[in-house]
């Protein structure tokens, strides 16, 4: 598993919350941060201050689970805390006055059972070993993006957080619930702050320090007085809610935290999956808190029974965190419209399709929920331009202002491509036949847009040097590997989707242009590579995309793009430059004799994700040395603390994100270790 320490920088925590729900970040540092669960995935709340975890062993002082603590008076009462992600999953552990304590969060990710895998809630499990001890935990109230009107409520076994004064149009409108089963005490509300004079006579404001009173006197071994619960009318009343439960030597207890935004604004006016279930975050919580052990059992039985066992430990477990956009970075509307951000607060466009983006964040989604798949597949053939065209992605945080490419007006040739291998995967998936009767006549108009633009005659699309692929932020004009390679594998999906059909014409049309294709392919053919692209000439440059079509067509069982050798041999040539171009990492562009190519961000980085599925197709091809790439791969993000928050390029010079600063986050391709598992998955998926 992903280790860290409490002392370790990490660019994200480990998010939990449930698909197209928003989501929260358990910190290394045991905080909660970045919560986007309030409609807000572009503008996070970076902290939730007055989120705490306080342990009072029975004959001992009481310890927060933190390393750092600034709470007035209790600045010493933190612990040093070790650090354990396995999403959806996290683990903290901390010793301190004689006892072991570990925390467990996670939210619940079952396959083919969308309501519980789109819950708004974190499950929270605390175990204690070396005394009795009183665990309490405090949860601040962020309802409401104006903090006057906010007031909390008892209910039964808990706190809600409300917001009086909350408007229909503030994103930020709904509830949050904290709830376990038998509390020893509740305080309902108080002020997480310390009194103005602490803070003004340090020059400083309420941040600086929290208000110690609940923490004392528990530590004391008495019940917190709090205050009656009312309306913030002030700024200096950040109310919090807290709850205390006892836990026995060697046993535990359990508390959920959940929350439920039904606000609409114009960067989300859609509502959630969850609401068409649940009326309020009490009631998600009070599921939870019932149903516990079976959600918390089926969500660890698919990190064991979805990954292949032949891949090591630390590869498993790099297959598993990837996915953790789907609560990130996911969009799950009331009336089931599904789609992932390609960056969430950095590029957030929807379902982005090529260049290794949709298609390869979307692996274990067309595994686990092809529901799904089906969902963003349908938006897309809606979609489609009067003349064929496929659009780069559904809008900038909207499902409806679609928009044709980051370099358009000119039009992209690689996302007709990528659209029919998408559906086809999903037919492999599912089988589902009535929906590919459905759209075949849009399949057709999307196939002959791109026979359109094969200027020459020779089969393939020729590029206009506008940046008009997924590599968008590089010119490359006429001839280009990784867009031959993918329209071959779609003109060998067109071929089977055609004799599906039993459309003659259209797979005669077919053959024929694969046929050319194939050739113009292979005319690049440089004895252990192809040539990366015609314009500008690179030489013998080895472009790791240069068989990008060999992983398509490898994972939907159609056999390869050209001959086996070439493609073994071109593999080997990317693993033998390319892998060893750089200590960190693996750029795109790569010469025996000149390194790394500077030609462009695109030439000189790596892109994790193309990394990850060009080595699937090493692996599946026999072609040693792809492990050694992908380990580095790997170990460089979880290195620099981006095991949650992938970006989408990193500089082949420096291992660092690219470029280091706003970079591309939570990037859409981020799962694409799943390649490594795909068929192994499918295989488990398909016997149940």
């Amino acid at each position: 598993m992903v280790r860290y320490t409490c002392g370790d920088v990490l660019v994200s925590g480990i998010p939990l919350g449930g698909i197209g729900s928003g989501g929260v970040e358990v910190s290394n540092d045991g905080r909660l941060i970045n919560a986007r669960f309030a409609n807000n995935w572009a503008y996070p709340i970076r902290d939730l201050r007055g989120f705490h975890i306080f342990i009072k062993p029975h004959d001992a002082s009481g310890f927060f689970m933190h390393c750092r603590v600034n709470v007035l008076g209790l600045e010493g009462r933190g612990a040093l805390i070790g650090f354990e992600g396995r999403w959806p999953f996290a683990w903290l552990r901390a010793f301190r006055n004689g006892v072991n304590v570990e925390v467990e969060a996670f939210s619940p990710i079952i396959p083919g059972n969308l309501k519980d895998s789109t819950l708004p809630v974190i499950g929270f499990t605390i175990r204690v070993k070396g005394s009795d001890a009183l665990a309490a935990v405090s949860v601040p109230n962020v309802v409401g993006t104006n903090p006057i009107g906010r007031i909390n409520r008892s209910i039964n076994g808990g706190v809600l957080f409300t917001n009086n004064k909350a408007p229909d149009n503030d994103p930020a409108k709904g509830n949050i619930a904290l709830i376990t089963e038998e509390p020893r005490f509740t305080i309902t509300q108080y002020n997480i702050n310390s009194k103005p004079e602490h803070a003004l006579k340090a020059r400083t404001w309420k941040g600086a320090f929290e208000n110690p009173e609940p923490w004392l006197t528990i530590d004391k071994g008495g019940v917190p007085t709090g205050e009656e619960p009312h309306e913030v009318t002030g700024l200096w009343d950040d109310p919090a809610g807290l709850i205390a439960l006892n836990v026995p030597n060697g046993g535990e207890v359990r508390f959920t935290l959940s929350w439920f935004f039904n606000g609409r604004w114009h960067l989300y006016n859609y509502g959630h999956y969850y609401e068409n279930f649940f009326k309020d975050s009490s009631e998600v919580a009070r599921y939870v808190l019932d149903e516990f052990d079976r959600l918390r059992t089926s969500t660890l039985d698919w990190q064991n029974s979805l990954i292949d066992p032949a891949l090591p430990d630390w590869l498993r477990d790099a297959v598993v965190n990837s996915t953790y956009i789907l609560t990130t970075s996911t969009w799950l509307t009331r009336d089931g419209r599904f789609s992932i951000l390609e960056g969430v607060e950095v590029c957030p466009c929807h379902g982005t399709l090529a260049g290794a983006c949709y298609e390869t964040g979307s692996l274990p989604v067309v595994l686990m929920f092809p529901e799904l798949e089906k969902s963003l597949l349908r938006q897309f053939t809606e979609a489609m331009r009067s003349d064929g065209y496929i659009p780069h992605s559904l809008g900038i945080y909207s499902l409806d202002h679609i928009e044709d490419g980051t370099t358009a007006p000119p039009r992209w040739k690689d996302l007709n491509s990528t659209y029919i291998l998408l559906v086809h995967r999903y037919f492999k998936r599912s089988n589902d036949v009535e929906f590919i009767k459905e759209i075949y006549p849009k399949l057709i108009k999307a196939f002959e847009w791109v026979l359109v633009q094969d200027k020459d005659g020779d089969g393939v699309p020729e590029l206009s040097g506008d940046g008009d692929t997924g590599f968008d932020a590089m010119s490359v004009k006429g001839f280009d590997s990784y867009t031959t390679s993918l329209w071959i594998a779609a003109l060998m999906v067109m071929g089977e989707l055609a004799k599906l059909m039993g459309d003659q014409a259209t797979l005669s049309k077919v053959e024929s242009t694969l046929l050319k294709a194939r050739d113009s392919y292979n005319r690049r053919w440089l004895g252990d590579r192809f040539k990366a692209w015609d314009e500008p000439d690179m030489g013998k440059a080895s472009f790791l995309a240069q068989i990008w079509g060999e992983w398509w067509s490898l994972m939907l069982g159609l056999g390869h793009i050209t001959d086996e050798d070439k493609v073994k041999a071109a593999m080997g040539t990317i693993i033998r430059v390319n892998g060893s171009a750089s200590p960190y990492t693996t750029p795109n562009l790569a010469d025996e004799d000149k390194g790394i190519i500077g030609y462009s961000p695109q030439t000189y980085s790596s892109w994790p994700r193309l990394v990850f599925t060009m080595m699937s197709v090493a692996r599946e091809l026999g072609v040693d040395g792809w492990l050694d790439v992908v380990k580095k791969e790997w170990d460089n993000l979880v290195r620099q603390g981006l095991t949650w928050n992938q970006p989408s390029r990193i500089d082949g010079r420096t291992g660092k994100p690219e470029p280091e600063r706003g970079f591309l986050d939570h990037y859409i391709g981020s799962p694409a270790p799943w390649s490594l598992t795909y068929k192994y998955a499918l295989s488990k998926l398909k016997i149940h």
